[in-house]
């Protein structure tokens, strides 16, 4: 399983991997599909279309709601006013903690357009109940955007380059406004609507491309992203492994579902159930064929760029599996 927490390098990743394929044209294809399948599901409870339909009245509502749930759970460092006499919102993310922990890893640089997906795969929802998001990227380098979203036709007189926090704390004070203001240490990063996102990663890929290309990327994906960890096994030994696992799991806040042996040849790893799979049943997604390959084709590179042999005995509808680590 790959954590709510690591999900951002592979998207970046998986970005990069059809811009090389097929041109970003593919990556464009990829975006659109992300926002019917994820940000335009209305069997999910959690998505924006289902916000949004449930304020069909004042759909500028739904959408506020919908972001200051998910910039919470990502745990960003953001000012947002919502100004419904005005029939606008505003957004200044001051750190965005996904672009930030992409801008932090040393061995792996983030996609060139990355940042881009955000406006690409909220317009058309957004379009389709009568609202208008405009971006300011040019804070990118330092993980940093504004925003605006209005309802259409009537797009304020406010230039987002400009604007300033305190702009948005006076705004704040008119009669009907809200204020949002969110420090990162307020939060804690668990983001599991990105469990949705990986999983639809990997859906396209086997879509479009087929078994073997999902099992090459996430091999490929494997060895770079966690070179780190690798590296680490090759020099500590299994016990690497385990407190990577270990980590991991509680990261996703389930500890308890992860059990391990550990012998001077072999490391037995049992997990009861995966977290992940149980998360995208509850907002009503099953996951993908795919979906296997987050743990079979993953432990199994991880293994080989460690100079080890990799064991599956089983992975089971939710996700019950048990795998071995066992030393040449």
């Amino acid at each position: 399983m790959i954590s709510c927490t690591e999900f951002i390098p592979l998207y970046s990743e998986f970005f990069r991997f059809l811009d090389e394929r097929e041109g970003f044209d593919a990556v464009m294809r990829y975006w659109l599909f992300i926002s019917g399948r994820n940000v335009g599901n209305r069997a999910n409870p959690n998505s924006l279309v289902s916000n949004l339909e449930r304020s069909k009245d004042d759909p500028l509502k739904g959408a506020w709601e919908y972001w200051s749930r998910a910039l919470a759970e990502e745990a960003s460092d953001t000012i947002r006013v919502y100004y419904p006499k005005g029939g606008y919102t505003l957004s200044h993310m001051r750190h965005c903690p996904s672009r930030g922990r992409l801008n932090a890893l040393e061995h792996i640089e983030p996609y060139y357009d990355y940042c881009e997906h955000c406006s690409v795969v909220y317009s058309p929802t957004l379009e389709e109940f009568g609202l208008v998001m405009e971006r300011d990227h040019s804070g990118i380098p330092n993980a940093e955007c504004k925003s605006i979203l209005y309802v259409k036709g009537c797009r304020p007189d406010i230039d987002l380059a400009t604007m300033t926090d305190d702009d948005m704390r006076e705004l704040a004070k008119e009669e009907g406004a809200e204020l949002l203001d969110l420090q990162a240490e307020d939060n804690k990063y668990l983001h599991r609507a990105f469990h949705n996102s990986s999983d639809a990663a990997l859906r396209f890929c086997g879509e479009n491309y087929g078994d073997e290309v999902v099992r090459q990327f996430m091999a490929d994906f494997t060895k770079r992203y966690y070179a780190p960890q690798i590296e680490d096994c090759k020099a500590r030994g299994l016990v690497a492994i385990r407190e990577w696992l270990e980590a991991v799991y509680a990261a996703e806040e389930a500890s308890e579902v992860l059990h391990t042996d550990l012998s001077d040849n072999e490391l037995t790893v049992r997990i009861d159930h995966c977290p992940a799979i149980a998360y995208m049943r509850s907002v009503n997604r099953e996951p993908s064929p795919w979906y296997i390959e987050q743990t079979r084709t993953l432990y199994a590179a991880f293994a080989e760029g460690a100079g080890l042999d990799f064991k599956l005995d089983y992975f089971e509808d939710d996700g019950k599996t048990q795998f071995h680590f066992i030393k040449k």
